[in-house]
């Protein structure tokens, strides 16, 4: 266990090490906010630099929240890195706008300008780590927080000693009752932080009054009890997310910037504890983060699976909609939005371009003797449709189709909704909303791509017959 400084050092070279956190010649950016963890940090990668080769960066974000101690703290950080002939940048940016502005906690606000302001200064200096001073104690509290809210076991891996081959936390091993040893034993200063004993966040309840009596009357080594339970956990999670990626690659029928469609019935079979891996990981991919994504929110999309309805939707927080739609399941970022609405009137035979689509309708008359070389036996699905020519008049009309609808279908006696036959024929709601409708003197006589109306069918006696296709543009 480390206690003088040069075994401190050991301690944290150590974890450096083991999750191989840094190369030598490594330009490192050091959060540093004048605490007692973020300056142990700086001092201990100060004693490791020469080892490493190393180009040092401090780095210091005024939260605004604090008034004049905050800026007390910004000027005690400058001086520091002064004093260590380290490159200092320092910034200051309204947290309390920015959490206002996004409808985050205040620990959400600050995180996510914090680590928007190292990424900048990461950048500007070609900075390729950000090291940062959560230590043991940390990663404890954090497990507690999880557990107490009911997580799930993503939670309970605690704090990544590195995220993303960039963010590390040499700390991350290391207990605060270590760190505030190794500072007075080598007579560094720090600041000390008087909201960490504000009792109105559960953080500090969990730091100041949980811990303490788990350790005196439970196990004094919790902290490295919880620890260890999460590199067990984050194991675990490593093994789960392969698989998991695995699976999403040979359900995946198409994946767009925002929009994640899988193949519903292969999700069907699986497993509830692969399922829900599955549907956050989908949404992890497609919004970057599982932000408000709660237990009850997953437990609802696993019943949209497995219980239906064929066509229903779901609202996930933070504007990602889950669209069940017969055999798919799409994860969508943003409000579903159907396909402009497009009606045009067609004088003649001819190719008319539906540019809200993206397809082309060609329509070709033929003599029916000559017809019978285009003529196909009427199909109850197909691209292409052939009237009778003489139960048509131009102009026509093709539209959207709407609400209502209806048409009698080709061997049919009577009428049938457009929506009732979409129904029947398992045709997609996105690709209902795209269906072009073609009329003729006010009723529909082709479901584009689908189905003819019976009274238009070509008969014996048909002399003239039109054929009508849908084409891709």
């Amino acid at each position: 266990m480390p206690g003088k400084p040069s075994r401190f050092l050991s301690a944290v070279e150590g974890t450096i090490y083991r999750y191989h956190m840094l190369d030598a010649g490594d330009t490192v950016l050091v959060g540093v906010s004048g605490g007692p963890d973020s300056v142990a940090l700086l001092h201990s990668l100060v004693a490791l630099r020469d080892t490493w080769s190393l180009d040092l960066i401090v780095a210091h974000l005024n939260h605004q929240l604090r008034g004049v101690v905050s800026d007390r703290e910004a000027a005690f950080v400058r001086r520091l890195a002064a004093r260590l002939k380290i490159p200092c940048e320092i910034s200051s940016r309204n947290v309390a706008s920015y959490k206002a502005r996004h409808r985050l906690s205040l620990e959400q606000a600050g995180r996510a300008v914090r680590y928007a302001f190292y990424d900048e200064v990461a950048a500007r200096y070609r900075a390729k780590k950000i090291a940062l001073g959560h230590q043991a104690n940390d990663n404890a509290e954090s497990i507690l927080i999880h557990l107490l809210r009911g997580t799930g076991p993503r939670g309970l891996a605690g704090i990544q000693p590195i995220r993303e081959g960039r963010i590390i936390r040499p700390l991350i091993e290391i207990t605060r009752k270590e760190i505030l040893a190794f500072l007075n034993q080598s007579g560094f200063e720090y600041v000390q932080d008087a909201s960490n004993l504000d009792r109105r966040y559960l953080r500090n309840r969990i730091r100041n009054d949980l811990l303490p009596v788990l350790q005196e009357n439970f196990n004094p080594k919790v902290v490295f009890a919880l620890t260890r339970l999460a590199s067990i956990v984050r194991d675990e999670e490593d093994f789960w997310k392969e698989q998991i990626e695995n699976r999403l690659q040979d359900l995946l029928l198409k994946r767009t910037s925002d929009c994640i469609t899988l193949s519903l019935p292969g999700l069907i079979g699986l497993h509830p504890a692969f399922l829900r891996r599955l549907i956050r990981e989908a949404v992890l991919l497609l919004k970057g983060n599982l932000r408000r994504l709660g237990h009850l929110h997953v437990e609802a999309v696993c019943e949209l699976i497995k219980k239906g309805p064929p066509s229903g939707r779901l609202n996930l927080p933070r504007d990602v909609l889950v669209v069940r739609d017969r055999d798919e399941l799409s994860f969508l970022l943003g409000p579903l939005r159907p396909p402009p609405k497009f009606e045009y009137e067609i004088d003649d035979v001819g190719t008319t371009f539906i540019r809200e689509i993206g397809m082309l309708l060609k329509l070709s008359m033929h003599d029916a003797h000559d017809g019978k070389k285009v003529f196909h036996p009427q199909k109850s699905l197909s691209t292409a449709g052939f009237f009778d020519m003489d139960r048509i008049s131009f102009p026509l009309k093709l539209r959207n189709w709407e609400n209502g609808d209806r048409f009698r279908p080709l061997g049919m006696k009577g009428f049938q909704k457009v929506k009732t036959f979409f129904i029947n024929h398992k045709v997609p709601r996105k690709k209902r909303l795209q269906c072009p409708i073609l009329l003729s003197e006010g009723r529909i006589i082709w479901v584009g791509g689908y189905r003819i109306d019976d009274t238009v069918k070509v008969t014996e006696q048909t002399r003239r017959l039109l054929k009508a296709e849908l084409l891709p543009e």
